[in-house]
């Protein structure tokens, strides 16, 4: 599929251990890459992506990632979860901000070649094709990255999202511009925050425990062991109350803090958001994608085991962020280390 061979979609889903797709849609989508000139990785991550594309994207990342190794496999799952939504109306007076924000997670020429060869209907296909043409217009400020490559890692990572996200919004045009508007961050003078996300037994708080530097760590599996028991789930709302309690004041005398919860969903995040926000933190999410096969056996081995009708929950209610939702995005595989970063 790399070289641009024709698409045997059983072949391909033996070679990457997953189950067969939509082989119509994999074959409709390479044709289109082709058209477009896309090879390589490009064709690949679109054509697994028509394949598999009806599976939850939670799941796909891991499970492509033994094969292709997780920097494809999370683009490929990225590009599953965002191309239905071009098939749908949006609001223009919000569709350049949108678009500039999808760029942070999928590359917007493929996503939108991949969601017009898979559209279902006429109306569908409108939509894509207004969507590209909106998204043609948009380019990142050229030397975006190079402008703040003399910084600090943290501080260079901070300002290049700053600069980004005040891109998506219109209110930078050039890479000038850009190192203005995100002075006040070049110092590295802010506290850092690591917010763990990942079902149990991914892995996260080892892989949190091993990170140097961390001045405060804020887990609330341990709030509520020194309540009696980390099972008790009774006293929820208290504990984490609690712990964004101690997560502000850890945040607010500086330094490094690690908040580890499953933080499965986009709301259970926004309320860590917040107070990083409040305390103008660089906020880096920490994703744990591991299979649900290796976290079975895993969690049979745990001092803590979760109840098996638990992780089937979390499994089924995991929402991974997309790059762009936090300053930066590390990806921890099942090797216990970070696979890949956005």
């Amino acid at each position: 599929v790399r070289s641009g061979a024709p698409v045997d979609a059983a072949a391909l889903a033996a070679a990457t251990g997953t189950e067969a797709g939509d082989a119509g849609a994999a074959r409709a989508t390479a044709a289109a890459l082709d058209a477009a000139g896309r090879t390589g990785d490009d064709r690949l991550a679109g054509v697994l992506a028509a394949l598999l594309r009806r599976s939850p994207r939670a799941a796909l990342a891991p499970a492509l990632a033994r094969t292709v190794g997780m920097p494809l496999a999370r683009r490929v799952a990225d590009l599953v979860g965002l191309h239905p939504s071009l098939h749908h109306p949006y609001p223009d007076e919000e569709r350049r901000t949108g678009l500039v924000r999808m760029s942070f997670a999928a590359d917007l020429p493929l996503l939108h070649t991949l969601a017009a060869a898979v559209a279902q209907d006429d109306g569908a296909r409108e939509q894509v094709e207004w969507s590209a043409l909106h998204a043609e217009e948009l380019r990142e400020p050229e030397g975006l990255r190079e402008a703040f490559a003399d910084l600090a890692p943290d501080a260079a990572d901070r300002c290049l999202a700053q600069a980004r996200e005040a891109y998506a919004l219109g209110r930078v045009a050039t890479a000038e511009e850009a190192v203005a508007a995100t002075w006040r961050w070049r110092s590295g003078d802010f506290p850092r925050l690591v917010h763990l996300v990942g079902p149990s037994g991914s892995g996260k708080s080892t892989f949190a425990r091993g990170l140097p530097g961390v001045g405060a760590y804020v887990s609330l599996d341990d709030l509520r062991l020194a309540r009696g028991s980390r099972a008790d789930q009774k006293a929820n709302g208290e504990v984490l109350r609690e712990g964004l309690d101690r997560l502000d004041a850890a945040l607010a005398a500086g330094g490094t803090v690690v908040w580890d919860a499953t933080s499965l969903n986009a709301h259970q995040r926004s309320l860590v958001h917040a107070v990083a926000r409040r305390r103008d933190a660089l906020l880096t999410h920490a994703v744990a994608l591991v299979d649900e096969a290796e976290l079975l056996r895993r969690n049979g081995r745990r001092d803590h085991p979760v109840p098996p009708e638990v992780l089937a929950s979390q499994l089924h209610r995991f929402v991974p962020p997309y790059p762009g939702q936090a300053h930066r995005t590390w990806y921890v595989g099942a090797s216990g280390t970070v696979e890949d970063r956005a």
